[in-house]
């Protein structure tokens, strides 16, 4: 069994991501000073299990249905990279980021669905032998994240044209891809979002690590320069051919520039999400959140994709002491460890989702 592919799910982020350190400003641009709305700590509302078809494939799914749903408002909630559950978790990590997200919004009356993408949960290799993980890309899934629309339209009568899509990091980059599809016109949250293509965030996070690798004494200039010279090359070649040079780079590798996730870099990196947000029509309702705390994905590099919602409804959200996973830091710094740690919901973002839940409409 490929175990990188399983664990990495075509998501070369998904390791990159969680351990590299980034400059954290020291104060926020817009503080957001709104109260704790409530605890997701407990479910809201009631799920039922669903299930639905895709690429030949059967995935598995939540419909979250509120005890006091609103008519006419649903929504789709699409996790970060990796092979990630409906709950927003993989193996060795439980953040529980799309459950506390159907919680928070079931508080304000909304249905969700959430489903398990493939390698994940209860779809797992969905009946595939692991060697054909390969063959699916970025392009299936959001073709898997079409097909859930359709299940979440069907069950509560909202046209999928007006379903509120909630993306999370990769997943925000998905929520992108389904607009240019005419889903999710309701609204869109995009949150701590991928702003910028997928191989350009790969290698600025990349040039980070490697400097601290080199600060720190673990790697010499000269090794880390010959990794970036070596991931200059696997962009070019994966930009140009869709596949990566004949024998990578084993530092790129454990980042998953591996030949089981070309197909699928490829596809993401080839989707601008400037491009997709300026797109968007004038009146969707938009939610961008970034925090000063996220190791991840830093405000700065939001502010381009904030820049291209401009002409829509647009609500940004700046926190203070939100992690990547959405988690509450309060006054502590971040760490590589964060995502480790069983921590409760940012109490800042709890406050700008409810409040921007209440201004959806039908």
């Amino acid at each position: 069994m490929n175990t990188t592919r399983l664990r990495l799910a075509g998501a070369a982020l998904a390791a990159l991501l969680s351990t590299a350190p980034l400059a954290v400003p020291a104060t926020a641009a817009t503080r957001i000073p709104l109260p704790f709305i409530g605890s997701s700590a407990s479910q809201t509302g009631t799920d039922t299990e669903e299930t639905f078809d895709a690429d030949g494939l059967t995935l598995h799914a939540s419909l979250r249905t509120p005890a006091h749903a609103r008519q006419g408002v649903a929504a789709l909630l699409l996790p970060g990279s990796g092979p990630t559950d409906r709950d927003g978790n993989q193996s060795g990590l439980k953040a529980d980021t799309m459950r506390r997200l159907a919680d928070d919004l079931a508080a304000q009356g909304v249905a969700s669905l959430r489903f398990d993408k493939l390698g994940s949960g209860a779809t797992g290799l969905a009946g595939l032998p692991a060697d054909r993980l390969a063959e699916f890309g970025f392009t299936s899934q959001v073709d898997h994240a079409q097909a859930a629309a359709a299940l979440l339209s069907d069950r509560t009568g909202v046209p999928v044209d007006r379903l509120v899509l909630v993306g999370h990091s990769e997943g925000a980059l998905t929520a992108l891809e389904l607009t240019g599809r005419g889903v999710g016109h309701g609204g869109i949250a995009l949150l701590a979002p991928l702003p910028m293509r997928y191989l350009d965030l790969l290698t600025a996070q990349l040039n980070t690590q490697l400097d601290a690798a080199v600060g720190s004494g673990q790697l010499s200039t000269a090794d880390a320069d010959a990794a970036r010279a070596t991931l200059k090359e696997s962009v070019s070649s994966l930009r140009e051919t869709g596949k990566l040079p004949a024998k990578p780079d084993p530092l790129l590798a454990s980042i998953g520039l591996v030949h089981a996730n070309a197909r699928f870099l490829a596809e993401a990196d080839a989707q601008d999400p400037l491009e997709l947000a300026a797109a968007i029509a004038d009146d969707t309702p938009v939610l961008v959140t970034c925090s000063d705390k996220d190791l991840n994905i830093s405000c700065d590099q939001v502010g381009a994709l904030r820049d291209a919602l401009d002409h829509t409804t647009l609500r940004f959200a700046h926190l203070a002491n939100a992690s990547h996973l959405l988690d509450e830091l309060g006054p502590f710094p971040p760490s590589r460890i964060d995502p480790l740690v069983p921590l409760p919901e940012s109490l800042e973002f709890a406050g700008v989702l409810h409040e921007w839940a209440l201004g959806l409409t039908a």
